[in-house]
């Protein structure tokens, strides 16, 4: 396995309130493939992909990593995908020709290889070659700290070319409040065969990419999901970097309630959550795409690799939990895909071309840094960031 990350398949509940369903219900829903993982992602606007930090800088280690795949990785090693009906296919054929390579060592051999592959199907109407890819400058520092994984964990691709005549996704900016109405996770859909198809070693083998499940998720209060993500990790604050504090000095994640695809034990709130406890269960799961609908537009809550924080009984005799799940709050870092996608959001959310005021984009280009961009933007031009994130320094 190349990434530092497991990622886990679904246990199916049928009690809990889910659905397979097309993925072209959701138009504004598309694929990023790398060659290391299959990742969802929001179109914002006709050339912008809204996506996670994690899919487009997969590996922790840079030290034992190959230097082409080192950082950011490269536009020509990443392809959008929309769900049309060829597309399960091309790209089961494209990831599992991958596999050979299975080691970190060979993660360049891995790219070039899915390289080779894609140039066969880019530039029609599935497959879409990527233009600039881009995580955010701070993100990197965030992945020597489990607890701090998902600070800043915000990346956009752009395109080569237009997605025309295809809806577009408002952002969330505000914080959720416990239960919001509406609240659901978009993910793989259940694999048609009983191996661990989702996990990365084999690569979605099994599973219809034109499919998606659908599944309701309780959102928790701000205050119950920073205790208990404190908790979790015997944190005494919520804070990320010393001098480079997240946005409006907020929580840089969501928490809900645990949903049909975390677990298979029984809810018992008796149970503490607690970084100490004898039998924890904590692991990332599956891409996702948080969301709540508005009108008929989506509206991105977070989209990442969700993590499951689960404290299990000690009983032998039965399979009892308590915990619950965070994912990225991806709505917190607005101005920075504004800035690095050259536009910025209204109020409702939606991106627009209207330029980021001055003083928010001074936020991104003060100390002499290409600051809060961490950019990949192909033989074409290469970008330096400053030596201010060599700086930064992790405080838990």
């Amino acid at each position: 396995m190349l990434t530092n990350h497991r990622v886990v398949a679904a246990v199916e509940d049928s009690s809990s309130s889910s659905s397979v369903v097309d993925l072209s219900d959701y138009p504004s829903v598309l694929y990023v493939a790398t060659p290391y993982s299959l990742c969802f992602g929001a179109l914002i606007n006709e050339k912008t992909v809204l996506t996670d930090a994690r899919c487009l800088y997969p590996f922790q280690d840079q030290d034992k990593t190959p230097s082409e795949v080192k950082g950011v990785l490269d536009p020509k090693y990443l392809m959008v995908a929309a769900p049309t009906t060829n597309i399960s296919a091309t790209m089961h054929s494209i990831l599992l020709s991958t596999q050979v390579y299975s080691n970190i060592s060979q993660a360049g051999y891995r790219a070039s290889t899915f390289m080779g592959l894609v140039a066969n199907y880019v530039d029609n109407s599935t497959f879409y070659a990527v233009n600039t890819s881009s995580v955010h400058a701070y993100y990197p520092q965030s992945q020597y700290v489990d607890s701090a994984e998902q600070n800043f964990d915000v990346g956009i691709v752009t395109l080569l070319r237009s997605i025309d005549k295809t809806e577009t996704a408002l952002l969330q900016l505000d914080d959720l409040e416990a239960n919001t109405a509406g609240l659901s996770a978009l993910t793989f859909s259940p694999a048609d065969t009983t191996t661990n198809a989702a996990t990365q070693q084999k690569l979605y083998q099994g599973i219809d990419l034109t499919k998606v499940k659908i599944t309701d998720v309780s959102s928790l209060s701000r205050s119950s999901c920073d205790k208990n993500y404190m908790d979790a990790f015997d944190l005494k604050n919520m804070k990320s970097f010393d001098g480079h504090s997240l946005p409006k000095n907020s929580s840089p994640i969501y928490c809900s309630s645990m949903y049909d695809n975390t677990t298979e034990c029984s809810l018992d709130t008796s149970i503490g959550i607690s970084s100490s406890a004898s039998d924890i269960n904590s692991v990332d799961l599956n891409s996702t795409l948080f969301f709540v609908t508005s009108g008929s537009k989506l509206r991105i809550v977070g989209v990442g690799l969700p993590h499951l924080f689960e404290v299990r009984s000690d009983s032998s005799d039965s399979c009892e939990s308590n915990g619950f799940v965070y994912f990225p709050r991806t709505g917190l870092y607005t101005d920075w895909i504004g800035w690095a996608s050259s536009g910025s959001f209204d109020s409702d959310g939606a991106w627009s071309s209207k330029p980021l005021p001055s003083g928010n984009v001074a936020d991104f280009i003060k100390d002499g840094a290409a600051s809060m961009l961490s950019p990949s933007i192909g033989s074409a031009a290469a970008v330096v960031l400053g030596s201010v994130l060599a700086s930064l320094s992790i405080i838990f």
